[in-house]
């Protein structure tokens, strides 16, 4: 098993909905469908509920939709996030994420190869996660927070960087 406190934090934020609801685990993995109505795979539930599945911000926006819940509070567990994080979509995270690393780099004032080498990254995965682009999974959000020595659940809702932009992006999606 991986050593990735979001996966602890997604099984337990499964486990505690579940349990709270009175379901099955195929009846909860039943919850979970994409916007064209495909069911997620009820492995690809298991899996995640062990610690087993390196999932991805689609998947865990497909999870949060069903649950009614946010992935922002899918990632935190039990940890307290900022209201605002909360209004976040998995699109609004690469972004965030994106800003996060850029703000990074500068600080550490690291040409972009040296970031990519930092974070643990191939020069083209990093272009992606610059460019908000590219299902990111958790074991690479919590390698990036490794690697910069910061929290996962920290470092993604962090006042540090505002979260005006990312919000603004959402907010006019939702009008």
């Amino acid at each position: 098993m991986v050593n990735n406190p979001l996966r602890v934090n997604i099984a337990l934020m499964l486990e505690r909905e579940r349990a709270k609801r009175g379901l099955s685990h195929m009846h909860m993995a039943e919850l979970f469908r994409t916007a064209d109505g495909e069911k997620l795979a009820y492995r690809t539930y298991i899996q995640t509920v062990r610690q087993k599945n390196n999932v991805t911000l689609t998947t865990l926006q497909i999870m949060a939709n069903g649950l009614q819940v946010s992935v922002a509070g899918l990632l935190a567990g039990r940890k307290k996030v900022p209201e605002w994080a909360h209004r976040l979509d998995e699109n609004a995270i690469r972004k965030r994420l994106a800003r996060i690393i850029d703000f990074e780099r500068q600080r550490r004032t690291l040409h972009r190869y040296e970031m990519a080498e930092l974070i643990g990254v191939a020069e083209a995965t990093f272009t992606k996660l610059q460019r908000a682009s590219g299902n990111i999974s958790v074991d690479t959000i919590a390698a990036i927070a490794k690697a910069l020595k910061l929290g996962p659940v920290t470092f993604l809702f962090s006042e540090k960087i505002p979260p005006t932009a990312d919000l603004a992006v959402f907010d006019k999606v939702e009008k």
